[in-house]
């Protein structure tokens, strides 16, 4: 069946749909990852998006359910060049999953014209249709893109992941399963809580250190969590990723801005400032800090992207708080940045042992 993907300025790209049938609009996201498909397209970080993926052809290695990142897909709609049957034993078809999750797809779609013109024009909205006409660009341009992504993602009950190592709060703004694997690998007890649970709850299970995960849209939505933030930074080890990291730089007086080429590769590289180190990380943010407001705050700059110059990692002067725009988790990726939560987890024991487990207020 022929179907449409028509952006926000009126660009229509035609071919064929895939998966569900229904109409949808989201934020068009342009992926240049080459593997993980089930890794993006079930990131909390999705919640909102249509992902486009630049890769020429997609499906050859099917999906493997154990690599997901959520249990349920959070994106609003796939675009493809061309997908080719598994060539893997024992895992699924690209098309049938995506069909299984009841997510609308779109193939045969001109990837290099659609990634130009969005690399030229920037991000904007999308909507896969079934036909092409004015009032279908009059549609896509009314429509407001829902504000509270954090909110349909982050878990609704506290639970546990439990371990015998330093006690962390993960505070959920989209949390993927992989930061939990991480952490559990390193024997962290780890409590994950609702994005707007309380700094007096927070306090209440006695953390030896917090984490603010990555999550969808943008940080100044989230008012109540940068409040809290604000209080708690200044009593435990605090650790972001994603979204997590725009809510310290926004607590600590920086400001937010858009990319002017957005970051969304499985392998881009990043330097450490102190030592000209280059890692290659997974990349998934539209967003970074303004650098000319880093000195406004007490905040510096610990790692640079290489292909922009635009700022990757933070950490507090004088306050044990480290902030990361790169996912250190990768899923997919590379593991180059696994050392962020080794260093996480080192200032939260040292913390613990200076203080015997109380509360140090720098």
């Amino acid at each position: 069946m022929k179907r449409y993907l028509i952006l926000e300025d009126g660009t229509v790209f035609p071919g064929i749909g895939f998966g569900s049938s229904v109409i949808t609009t989201g934020q068009l996201i342009i992926s240049n990852i080459r593997t993980g498909i089930e890794q993006t397209i079930t990131d909390p970080n999705a919640e909102g998006q249509i992902l486009a993926f630049s890769t020429s052809a997609i499906g050859t290695p099917g999906i493997n359910r154990d690599f997901y990142e959520s249990i349920n897909s959070r994106c609003k709609g796939v675009v493809v060049g061309t997908t080719i049957g598994s060539t893997v034993d024992g895992t699924i078809p690209f098309e049938n999953w995506v069909g299984s999750l009841s997510i609308p797809g779109i193939k045969n779609v001109d990837m290099r014209a659609l990634s130009d013109h969005i690399a030229e024009h920037g991000e904007m909205k999308a909507s896969i249709m079934d036909t092409y006409d004015e009032h279908a660009k009059d549609q896509i341009k009314a429509l407001v893109l829902p504000p509270d992504l954090v909110k349909r993602v982050s878990t609704k009950q506290s639970y546990p992941n439990p371990n015998i190592g330093v006690k962390v709060v993960i505070v959920d703004l989209g949390l993927k399963y992989s930061i939990l694997r991480q952490l559990s690998y390193r024997g962290t007890n780890a409590i994950i809580v609702n994005y707007n649970t309380s700094v007096e709850e927070i306090e209440a299970l006695h953390p030896d250190g917090i984490i603010f995960s990555n999550g969808p849209g943008h940080p100044e939505n989230l008012p109540n969590t940068l409040k809290n933030i604000q209080e708690l930074q200044t009593k435990y080890p605090i650790l972001g990723i994603g979204l997590g990291t725009l809510l310290i730089a926004l607590a600590n007086n920086c400001d937010i801005e858009t990319l002017d080429m957005a970051h969304h590769d499985s392998s881009i590289a990043v330097k450490e400032v102190a030592s000209g180190k280059i890692d290659f990380v997974n990349h998934n943010h539209s967003l970074t800090i303004n650098k000319s407001s880093i000195s406004n705050s007490n905040l510096i700059v610990t790692d640079i992207c290489v292909n922009d110059g635009s700022i990757e990692g933070i950490r507090h002067e004088y306050l044990p708080i480290t902030g990361s725009l790169f996912e250190p988790e990768a899923a997919p990726g590379p593991s180059d940045g696994y050392y962020i939560f080794d260093e996480f987890i080192q200032s939260m024991e040292s913390n613990k042992e200076q203080n015997r487990g109380g509360i140090h207020k720098w």
